[in-house]
């Protein structure tokens, strides 16, 4: 069974957990992270597992899971059980309060709204502690994101998603500090010849069971963008506008947040020329069709004694090709999310190749926030 590591918030370990239940931990590319855990209850259990202290598993001390929900349970036997999310989680901690703006490289724009709602905002009471931006991976995308108000971690991953990268927040045990960092998986595609090659199907001998999933309910094609103003004064913009008759899917977006004029971060007045407006409009459709394209997945799981070993030559966010005959399909898809889980009887590893499948309160909350 796989050891864990048990941290407070300032980077003392508090003890380790090597008997439980039950560990199962999903690896996100997309979205945030969770462990889930099932011990039996004991004093020393209900000591160390108190929120917001940190689970690491031995062999990855640097990613670590927060803990948010605590359920104890008396029947035949005392039973706890702990989610925790990954330390990205504590950016939904913060709003963007203000409209905000940056042009420019798509790793400074994510750490642009990071800084200025968790690290160095005008309110010092706002200040995540500890939190810092580690140096930029190397991906090499413009792009220009206005907001106000809002989500900070919904915003973050919204144009994470966009240009199929991702970001974490990992634990500096020497500087005991949480380093914000953002990165994007390898291409180990057929589609490039620069890498090694990982492929995966039942053909090959490296796939136990699979199961594909093609889901167009929520998809969307073409977003109606409304900006600043009233009636027949208030500006539109329209993002993909050559999409028509059955291929043509609608989204409207309410984007009154978005104003010409604001207020920058030395407290300037900018107004914004009408082609840098429009722009804005635009990128806020972009942003928000990401969120309702088309799910096409494989969720498959993987011999993991087969010639392609998951950590060694392959890893969550890159991207693979895998196929199934049966059904003549052909995908070159990202590693998604990968689940471990361990219990006395064994271990399962599963893995999501390809969009992965909104949960229930996801559904609900993207409703909401429509």
């Amino acid at each position: 069974m796989i050891e864990l590591y048990v941290f407070d918030l300032e980077f003392n370990l508090l003890g380790e957990i090597s008997e439980y239940k039950e560990l199962q931990i999903e690896r996100n590319y997309d979205k945030v992270s969770q462990l889930v855990l099932r011990i039996s209850s004991s004093l020393e259990a209900i000591e160390l597992l108190k929120h917001d202290n940190i689970l690491t598993t031995q062999d990855d001390a640097k990613y670590g899971y927060i803990i948010e929900h605590f359920d104890y349970t008396d029947e035949a036997e005392t039973e706890i059980e702990i989610i925790a999310y990954s330390l990205n989680f504590m950016l939904s901690w913060r709003v963007i309060e203000r409209q905000q703006r940056f042009n420019g490289n798509v790793e400074n724009l994510i750490k642009y709204f990071v800084n200025n709602n968790a690290i160095t905002p005008s309110n010092p009471n706002r200040v995540i502690p500890n939190l810092r931006l580690a140096p930029n991976s190397g991906i090499d995308i413009m792009d220009e994101s206005t907001k106000t108000g809002g989500e900070l971690l919904e915003h973050c991953f919204e144009v994470c998603n966009k240009h199929e990268m991702t970001m974490d927040i990992l634990l500096n045990h020497q500087d005991k500090k949480f380093d914000f960092v953002t990165w994007q998986g390898v291409d180990h595609s057929t589609q490039q010849t620069i890498n090694q090659h990982v492929i995966f199907s039942k053909e090959f001998d490296n796939i136990i069971n699979q199961k594909y999933v093609h889901n167009r309910v929520d998809y969307k094609t073409t977003a109606i963008v409304a900006g600043e103003g009233e009636g027949t004064a208030r500006k539109y913009k329209v993002t993909n506008d050559q999409f028509s008759g059955f291929n043509r899917r609608e989204i409207f977006v309410d984007a009154r947040d978005l104003q010409s004029t604001y207020t920058n971060d030395n407290g300037d007045e900018i107004t914004m020329s009408l082609a840098e407006y429009n722009d804005a409009l635009i990128k806020r459709g972009d942003e928000k069709l990401s969120e309702y394209e088309i799910i096409e997945t494989f969720e498959s799981e993987v011999d993991m004694n087969s010639q392609f070993v998951y950590g060694i030559d392959y890893y969550l966010g890159d991207r693979v090709s895998i196929r199934n005959d049966d059904i003549q399909r052909v995908m070159h898809p990202r590693v998604i999310s990968s689940t471990f889980i361990s219990k006395k009887e064994g271990i399962m590893f599963s893995i999501n190749f390809g969009s992965n499948i909104p949960t229930l309160f996801e559904k609900i909350k993207k409703k909401v926030n429509k």
